[in-house]
């Protein structure tokens, strides 16, 4: 049987989508591919975990993002790696010498070392070629599946009050112009994450009604799934998008931005906005929360979206990469 290592960050309690992407392969594939896990050690420096990764190198060895440094140890391997965004890498706040290191050791030198590259979107695909020049031959597109957790659960349309659920708060995700578009309405906002505290100022300012919550589970992220009228992620920026079709898998309509991953992700099946135009994100929650035609016609072309993004189809693709990177001379 094929054997595969997924690499790993060291373990963490909050922010896991990228674990939990790959430990639902893992399971899907059980008795097709025999897929073992190494985790960086947190105690450990960089270098001291790219020596400790080369120890436990299999006959593919997949980086499943975040430490692709690691692929510097794995050289004379079969490596796979995977970029979920260069959001990090594109950021204009970092300093020059600061992007400098980072390009370097997370982009140049893993990928002199790298096989093949999956991203989770065409948008991805499109920005690594642009910064990096990586052969586009050697790019597989996989996008993020969604997690078997995240099942259909049908609710009636709100009168007209909708409370609105935000997942993370990082000054991308666009929070100042979700309280913007909430001012003077009745909507209710729901945000999983770190509000900054101007963020916070602003809210109690203009009286918006909202809850706010962090380190949730899976379980409890499906929860507030439930409990919503519909999901806001127009953010400045997104690799993929994964609460799309978490979202659209559970039945909740999606207002998300018409730009790069979440236009090629929702388009068809979400109400695109302008993420800079608060004027245009209330215009689409409000309608979403009065009509039940645009409610009802959302969610059914949200779930026939997520259903492309089916955990066992997206197993599957991986399945396929893996063959072929083990197949390589």
């Amino acid at each position: 049987m094929l054997t595969v290592t997924h690499f790993y960050r060291e373990p963490r309690a909050t922010g896991v989508s990228m674990e939990g992407i790959f430990r639902t392969v893992k399971a899907d594939l059980a008795g097709k591919v025999e897929i073992r896990e190494f985790y960086c050690d947190g105690k450990l420096s960089r270098l001291a975990n790219t020596r400790k990764a080369a120890t436990a190198a299999s006959e593919v060895n997949h980086i499943t993002g975040d430490v692709n440094f690691l692929a510097v140890g794995l050289r004379g391997r079969k490596v796979l790696l995977t970029v979920h965004d260069l959001g990090f890498y594109e950021n204009p706040v970092h300093n020059k010498l600061k992007k400098t290191i980072y390009r370097l050791f997370w982009y140049v030198l893993p990928l002199r070392y790298t096989h093949l590259v999956t991203v989770v979107s065409e948008f991805t695909k499109a920005k690594l070629i642009q910064h990096f020049g990586f052969p586009a031959s050697r790019i597989r597109v996989i996008p993020n599946p969604v997690k078997p957790i995240f099942e259909f659960v049908p609710k009636v349309l709100p009168s007209g009050h909708p409370t609105v659920l935000m997942l993370g708060t990082g000054k991308h995700k666009n929070l100042d112009n979700l309280i913007l578009a909430a001012k003077d309405t009745d909507m209710h906002l729901d945000i999983v994450g770190w509000p900054a505290p101007d963020e916070l100022a602003k809210l109690k300012e203009f009286g918006i009604s909202h809850s706010i919550y962090n380190k949730l589970s899976d379980e409890e992220v499906l929860e507030r799934y439930i409990a919503c009228d519909l999901l806001f992620i127009a953010s400045h920026y997104e690799g993929f998008g994964m609460p799309i079709i978490e979202a659209q898998a559970v039945g909740r309509p999606v207002v998300t931005s018409n730009i790069g991953a979440m236009r090629e992700v929702g388009e068809g099946s979400a109400l695109l906005v302008d993420p800079n135009s608060p004027d245009e994100i209330r215009e689409a929650i409000l309608s979403i929360a009065k009509d039940t035609n645009i409610y009802d016609d959302l969610v059914a072309k949200g779930r026939q979206n997520a259903a492309r993004y089916a955990h066992e189809r997206i197993s599957a693709q991986y399945l396929e990469v893996y063959r072929e990177l083990a197949a390589m001379k």
